[in-house]
This record gives structure tokens, C-alpha cells and sequence, in this order.
């Protein structure tokens, strides 16, 4: 077996590229679906499951159609990610269709799309973050048929990683203010 291309029996370096990438996607857009969650919690006294510790809540957006729908999204998106890493790890140096393009680029941008429904009807803010993150899932699957899955997964995960750790505190970019 040729480890540098993955072609025999078993695993190849691309196969087990490919597995920890769809692993770290759905960990990471999970981290994010639950670094929310707790903001929730912490800001309206509510559970994860949208229970409330009192009979009510500040703000009154638990529950919400745009929670709900939000959080279906986040978990769809989450799955057509899963689901993206099964198909790069059946052919990660092969060429992407469009089922890999859409479960590939298409889940995370899902899941971030719940997750913008989600604060938008809690806060009545859109985070330029997750437009953003959308907005360069979108040009990723647009370039997707021009790259191979395995590279195609890669940025996928590259977006959600930098948003995970601009949402963690991470880094900060710089302030435009003059009094800086």
C-alpha cells in the first residue's frame, strides 16, 4: 500500500485526513451550537431544552418559532456535515459531485444559517460573523468542482474553525477606532 496516496488495502494518509476532518467539522459546529446555548442560558435563565427555572423569561424568546426553527437547522446542517465526511472519506483525492459540494460546504453553511436564525430572534442582531462564514462556505462550494473532496473539506473546516475561535475570544481584529 502507498501511504502518500491512500490506493490499496485499509487506510491511507487521505482516508484518515478525511475522517478527522468530517470529525472536527461536526465537533466544531456543534461547539458553536452549544457555545449559544449557553449564552441562552445565561442571559434568560432557560435549559438547553427551552425549559424555563421560572414561568418567565426576559425577553420571552425561548421557544420561539425562530428558536426552534434556528436550532432544526443547526442539527441538519450538523448531519449534512456528517454526512459530507462519509463521502470525502469514500473518495478524498477523487473528484467532487455535487453531493459532496452540497453536503461538504452546504451542512456547516446550514448549521451556521440555524444558528443566525437562533441569535437573530433572541438578540434582533445579525452577527456579520456568520454571514460571513456563509458567504465564504458559499464561495468555497462554488470553486468545490475544482477541487478535490478532501481539499474541499479542509477550507469547509478552516471557515468553521476560524469562526469557532473568533466566537471563543481567540483573536480579535483589529479596531478601526481612532482613539485607539
Amino acid at each position: 500500500m502507498d501511504a502518500a496516496t491512500g490506493t490499496g488495502d485499509g487506510f491511507g494518509l487521505p482516508g484518515v485526513a478525511a475522517a478527522a476532518l468530517g470529525i472536527a467539522t461536526v465537533a466544531v459546529l456543534w461547539r458553536l451550537y452549544l457555545r449559544a446555548a449557553q449564552a441562552d442560558t445565561a442571559r434568560d435563565g432557560t435549559a438547553l431544552d427551552g425549559t424555563t427555572s421560572d414561568s418567565t423569561a426576559p425577553g420571552g424568546t425561548v421557544g420561539t418559532t425562530g428558536d426552534r426553527t434556528g436550532r432544526a437547522l443547526t442539527v441538519a446542517g450538523a448531519a449534512l456535515a456528517a454526512i459530507g465526511g462519509v463521502l470525502v472519506l469514500l473518495d478524498p483525492l477523487g473528484t467532487a459531485g455535487p453531493a459532496v459540494i452540497g453536503t461538504v460546504a452546504g451542512g456547516p453553511a446550514l448549521a451556521l444559517a440555524g444558528d443566525l436564525v437562533r441569535r437573530r430572534s433572541a438578540t434582533g442582531r445579525t452577527p456579520f460573523s456568520r454571514v460571513a462564514a456563509i458567504v465564504a462556505l458559499a464561495v468555497t462550494a462554488l470553486i468545490g468542482y475544482a477541487l478535490p473532496p478532501l481539499v474541499l473539506a479542509a477550507l469547509a473546516f478552516a471557515v468553521t474553525l476560524l469562526l469557532a475561535l473568533g466566537a471563543s475570544g481567540w483573536f480579535r481584529l483589529p479596531s478601526l477606532s481612532v482613539r485607539d
